[in-house]
């Protein structure tokens, strides 16, 4: 549904060989009924340094709706600006609950004394401006060895991930951590939360590039440190690189 005239929305749908209905609603008066209408919209266009035109307003938040099927609302995803949002891939995988497809760009990158080794990756080859993608990150643990979860005691380094890119613009959303283990050391009193074994980290990104950019340099910096039992080693850091093109226009 777009607040757009019936002719452009016809337009819009016929260069994207979109063959289900797409709803024109003129004047936004369905968009005011189900109280989706953007009214903060300049403030979210300047975000992007982009000026409000008058026949903007009236633009509705950027929203999906899930149906049962039986056709009932079950599920709404709110994006809070249009520039920025989700792709369809994304959107397919979440509502399935399945993982990214297997990778076809990957980076790896091994931590020392081969404690930790790390794989990145992007659910896509390709990104288009302003779009919000999901990266993958699976960490390898050796034998023997934790790793520090993201929060720790005062004086000890706990699992952080960073992002950043050339040109600048990719930024990384908040990880979705899995569970940590308790693990205790006799004679301390902090408790602590590790990681053991192989572990996968999703990382949200954000693509905030302007059309032309061209290729991405997407680098990830996880920090960690690697313990046993009986011994911590030095904090530490490993990086992986990818580089993801720009996506032409359909």
């Amino acid at each position: 549904m777009s607040y757009d005239p019936p002719d452009a929305v016809r337009a819009f749908a016929d260069s994207h060989r979109i063959e289900y209905p797409v709803l024109s609603d003129v004047g936004s008066q369905v968009i005011r009924e189900l109280r989706i209408l953007d009214q903060d919209l300049e403030a979210h266009q300047a975000v992007f340094g982009v000026p409000t035109r008058p026949e903007q307003l009236g633009v509705a938040y950027p929203m999906t709706f899930i149906l049962d099927a039986s056709g009932r609302v079950e599920r709404k995803l709110v994006e809070e600006n249009y520039r920025l949002r989700y792709g369809g891939d994304w959107l397919v995988q979440e509502l399935l609950g399945e993982p990214a497809s297997p990778p076809t760009l990957e980076a790896r990158a091994t931590g020392p004394l081969a404690t930790v080794a790390g794989r990145f990756w992007i659910d896509s080859t390709t990104y288009f401006p302003y779009q919000r993608r999901s990266a993958q990150l699976e960490l390898s643990i050796g034998p023997g060895w934790h790793v520090y979860g993201p929060v720790v005691p005062p004086g000890y380094t706990g699992l952080h991930v960073a992002v950043q890119s050339v040109p600048e613009g990719v930024r990384a959303g908040a990880p979705e951590w899995p569970p940590t283990s308790p693990f205790h050391i006799e004679g301390l009193d902090e408790e602590f939360a590790v990681y053991e074994g192989t572990i996968a980290i999703v990382v949200p990104l954000e693509f905030i590039l302007p059309r032309g950019s061209g290729v991405a340099r997407v680098e990830i910096r996880v920090t960690f440190q690697t313990c046993s039992a009986t011994e911590c080693l030095p904090p530490n850091a490993i990086e992986l690189v990818l580089e993801v093109a720009e996506a032409p226009i359909p």
